[in-house]
């Protein structure tokens, strides 16, 4: 009987203090998480704007007090940014509006060569990179020059026309000039297997471009006057920022790629040549003898990584313990794009809200 009471006792002891312990527990995580709050808003007051934060120079080679200033333009262009498990990273608009603007504001800095490995992406990114950079001339009267890589194809060959010179690699596939909406239609396999869209909508053309319904004749005459329009503003981009008569783009934009000699043949580009030849056409367009060859580099401290990351676990439950989470909008919409470099751009449905 007195083992009984004993091995009783002992079970309620036991049972209380794990009660007790995952109490605290509770308590603790609870405190925990409003002083993670706080500290995240205290923290965020006191860090700088990401888009006026100085970013560091790195200095690639060349000597003297002049500089010549390398920008990237890499990847699908798009004004949506990306995280990575501890930090955000900017798109590609505000990456390279940054680095403009701090060119802008550093007398040393006498021509900037945009790097461009990219076949395209939105046409409202695409035209926003285009308008800084026709402002960032305007302002400073400083050259911009392009070299371009692999490919710089659609949206990344309209940012082009902005630039005094561009130069090609003679491996370059650039053109695609035109634009293009992905859709994919489902109606008939839907229709096989009794799946109906029962979607209630305002108005006939509310669902215009759903994979569930055939597209009638007054749906598709919609998308291609907007898809004529953009393509309309592309072309007399192209004639202006090529001294070329629109008559002659049309004939090379009807969304063929070109070769690098293709396009230099076709006037589409100055020179052929590689990004040292960039920089010596930089350096006769200016005048400049001898000049440093400087990137930019964006440097995180540790608020930069607490916020990044505090953003991440507190305000995305559905968090994805991922080297590398893209938050770039499943629609694509009407694109400046090169779909043969990016097919699975092809496999998203766009959506009209």
């Amino acid at each position: 009987m007195d083992d009984n009471k004993k091995k009783s006792r002992t079970g309620f002891w036991i049972s209380t203090s794990l009660a007790i312990f995952f109490f605290l527990c509770c308590v603790v995580l609870f405190i925990s998480l409003i002083g993670l709050f706080v500290l995240k808003g205290a923290i965020t007051t006191q860090v700088e704007d990401k888009s006026t934060k100085k970013l560091a120079e790195t200095i690639i080679g060349g000597t003297g007090t002049d500089k010549i200033l390398l920008i990237p333009l890499k990847g699908v262009i798009t004004g949506q940014s990306s995280k990575k498990l501890f930090q955000e990273t900017p798109s590609i608009v505000d990456s390279v509006k940054h680095q403009l603007e701090q060119a802008r504001n550093d007398n040393n800095i006498k021509a900037v060569i945009l790097e461009i490995n990219s076949p395209g992406g939105g046409i409202t990114a695409s035209d926003i990179i285009y308008k800084e950079i026709l402002e960032f001339k305007e302002e400073t009267n400083k050259k911009v020059i392009v070299s371009m890589q692999d490919v710089a194809a659609s949206g990344a060959y309209y940012i082009s026309a902005a630039a005094d010179k561009i130069i090609s690699h003679p491996t370059t596939i650039t053109g695609s000039i035109g634009v293009i909406m992905p859709l994919i239609n489902f109606a008939n396999l839907a229709e096989k297997y009794g799946i109906e869209d029962n979607s209630i909508k305002s108005g006939d053309m509310k669902s215009i471009g759903s994979p569930l319904n055939k597209m009638s004749d007054a749906e598709k005459k919609v998308l291609y006057d907007i898809v004529d329009e953009m393509y309309t503003r592309f072309v007399n981009i192209i004639a202006v920022g090529r001294n070329m008569e629109i008559e002659d783009v049309r004939k090379l934009a009807d969304g063929r790629i070109y070769t690098g000699k293709q396009a230099l043949d076709n006037g589409l580009v100055d020179h052929l040549g590689y990004v040292n030849d960039a920089i010596t056409l930089t350096k006769e367009i200016t005048g400049l003898k001898d000049a440093k060859i400087i990137r930019y580099k964006r440097m995180f401290n540790l608020a930069d990584v607490f916020t990044g990351s505090m953003d991440r676990l507190l305000c995305n439950p559905t968090i994805k313990f991922s080297l590398n989470v893209s938050t770039e909008n499943d629609s694509p919409g009407f694109m400046y794009l090169w779909t043969g470099y990016q097919q699975n751009y092809l496999f998203k449905w766009p959506t009209f809200n």
